[in-house]
């Protein structure tokens, strides 16, 4: 297989061939996306066999558009088929969070479910978790069969770049309740700052409700304060577990030699709220009730910048639990702080949700840990 072109495939191309591939392309597909997905299907010479017969060409190119371009196959494993026949149009929310996400944005979200699309999210997901790698974090293969399992793998695009994917499983509950399980949510740097994984989140949110799931769930590090503000402060998220050592061994090149913990999170999407963002602001308020003393900082910043663990927090009603504010750059310049903090903040949170607290996110910078009711 020959290697993804980078360059515009019109510019890989010469000859009149570059403009047989403009006169074919979809206007609305960036040239260099549907170049990677030509690059994958062509023979292992690559696109210069093409000039080879001009005639032949021209054919070849043209059938490879279409084939770039053609939908995914993708059945909706929890779509009701008698449902579909009779209200093919389910009723929308008074209001459409998920549009005025987007509008707010800037961005178009879509499904994922031609090539073009798989090509375009896969690019995304290696720009933000393998840069430089040299392999897909997500290969084209792997995704194409989630898509014809129907998973629900949205894009966003900003014009004809695409900016952010979310991934998704749909499944069922131990008790048979249809359910949306998330898994790797990218936005590139260049585009953060504007909303994008809320608008994502919430087009998969209305995925969700149109099928009848009443529960997305998935899991984040827990040491990652900006994703722990996403989805438990401005998403509304519930923390139903912490799983220590999630993901494994780490690789042996890796700054943190421990395996990162991460948090289990449902956004629950029936009753009050409806998984609304904002929601989390009502069961774990940052700011205390007049007459209520504030929490106290069960984890927090020495003077050498290192965790340090007020061995009473269980006492109080409340506590805060710090968190670095980049734990991405204290893995990479101070490895032996980062393990320091994961081990404290990991400790108290495991031990507060066994226990039965709840736990929120903070606008100081931290988890908000409420006992239960005593």
């Amino acid at each position: 297989m020959s290697e993804p072109i980078t360059e515009p495939i019109t510019d890989s191309i010469a000859g009149p061939l570059s403009e047989v591939v403009a006169d074919v392309l979809p206007a609305d597909v960036p040239e260099a996306v549907i170049g990677e997905v030509i690059a994958e299907l062509l023979p292992v010479e690559g696109p210069q066999m093409l000039s080879d017969d001009p005639v032949e060409a021209v054919a070849a190119v043209t059938e490879l558009v279409e084939a770039a371009t053609r939908q995914v196959f993708a059945p909706d494993p929890l779509a009701d088929p008698a449902v579909a026949l009779t209200d093919p149009t389910p009723a929308a929310e008074p209001a459409d969070p998920a549009a005025a996400a987007a509008a707010r944005a800037g961005v178009e979200i879509r499904p994922i479910d031609t090539h073009v699309d798989v090509a375009a999210a896969v690019g995304v997901l290696d720009a933000v978790f393998a840069p430089g790698a040299g392999h897909h974090f997500y290969p084209p293969s792997l995704l194409r069969n989630l898509l014809a399992a129907g998973a629900p793998a949205l894009l966003a695009w900003i014009g004809e770049a695409p900016v952010g994917v979310v991934l998704a499983l749909p499944g069922w509950t131990a008790d048979g309740r249809p359910l949306v399980q998330s898994g790797p949510m990218a936005v590139l740097p260049s585009a953060r700052g504007r909303g994008v994984s809320v608008a994502l989140k919430l087009a998969q949110r209305a995925w969700a409700i149109e099928r009848g799931v009443t529960e997305i769930r998935w899991t984040f590090d827990a040491m990652a304060a900006v994703n722990a503000n996403l989805n438990l402060r401005r998403l509304g998220a519930t923390v139903e577990a912490f799983l220590p050592g999630y993901e494994g061994l780490r690789d042996a090149d890796s700054p943190t030699p421990l395996p990162y913990d991460r948090l289990l999170v449902a956004w629950h999407l029936t009753g009050e709220g409806r998984g609304a963002p904002g929601s989390a602001r009502q069961s774990a308020p940052a700011v205390p009730a007049d007459g209520d003393a504030p929490p106290g900082w069960a984890v927090v910043a020495g003077d050498d910048g290192l965790p340090v663990i007020d061995p009473c927090w269980a006492a109080a009603p409340a506590a805060l639990v710090e968190v670095p504010a980049d734990i991405s750059a204290l893995r990479r310049d101070d490895p032996a702080a980062a393990s320091a903090w994961q081990h404290a903040v990991g400790g108290v949170l495991r031990e507060a949700l066994v226990a039965g607290w709840r736990a929120g996110w903070d606008a100081r910078g931290g988890y908000r840990l409420t006992a239960p009711t005593r």
